[in-house]
């Protein structure tokens, strides 16, 4: 074990008896970003990069079968005490994620891709496509690269290497043989979350949306670029990259 690894950990203020628990928010967001809660077929889900395990605790919880992939080892050993060894992976091309090709409903990978060299980004986006059923999708969360508001989350991790816009991971996706099918702001659940909380976010919604037209006219000939600091985009397989404009938008 590397004192990097504990660094990273102890830095990030992930307790180990705090491994795979979420709170009630953490929910609402979860199950508005990937829809997994409302499958109409059986879920079967990958995490790439699964931190403390808050989004691994959650669709465990929900009965679904899940995996996971970290390269640190003190999450690892974590995750193989909740999951169980064959459930847990450090690398994508270990024996048994490559028996899941073609299995996985949802890979889901909140704030990774920012971590990888953009040479390797391809390769990453390529192999994770091929563990996807065909209507398989996905989730994707980095710092919007658009937005200099994503400045403050792509620049406050040291181990942030990578810069990506909408532009960017067209192309990413595109010679991956993925379709970028959204890329939008991140959720923000308006129902469950209290009248006081649901009316706040409604009107940062409202005000956010106004702002991102006003710059989107006097800068952009009227495409919408969000602005929220992180982007989240949704990936499935074809041979197209599409951004719909009408998707990038603001979404509530």
């Amino acid at each position: 074990m590397g004192e990097l690894d504990e660094s990273y950990v102890g830095w990030k203020d992930w307790d180990p008896a705090a491994f795979g628990k979420f709170s009630a928010s953490d929910a609402l967001y979860f199950a508005a970003e990937t829809s997994i809660a409302t499958c109409t077929t059986p879920a079967r889900v990958l995490e790439i990069g699964f931190g403390n395990g808050a989004f691994l605790g959650w669709v465990r919880g929900m009965g679904v079968e899940s995996f996971g992939i970290e390269t640190n080892p003190v999450l690892i050993r974590r995750a193989q005490d909740v999951l169980g060894p064959d459930h847990v992976f450090d690398a994508l091309d270990d024996r048994v994620v490559n028996q899941l090709r073609g299995t996985l409903t949802h890979v889901v990978a909140f704030d990774v891709i920012e971590h990888v060299p953009t040479e390797h980004l391809t390769a990453l986006l390529r192999a994770t496509g091929e563990l996807l059923t065909p209507q398989g999708k996905i989730v994707l969360r980095f710092p919007n690269g658009d937005s200099p508001f994503g400045r403050i989350t792509q620049h406050g991790d040291p181990t942030h290497v990578t810069v990506i816009g909408q532009q960017k991971l067209a192309y990413l996706a595109h010679a991956a043989g993925l379709q970028v099918v959204e890329i939008r702001a991140p959720r923000l659940p308006l129902h469950g979350v209290g009248l006081l909380r649901g009316t706040k976010r409604l009107l940062l919604s409202a005000a956010r949306a106004c702002f991102e037209r006003g710059i989107s006219l006097l800068y952009f000939a009227g495409r919408r670029v969000p602005f929220d600091p992180n982007y989240v985009a949704v990936l499935q397989r074809g041979s197209a990259s599409v951004i719909s404009s009408e998707r990038a938008a603001v979404s509530s």
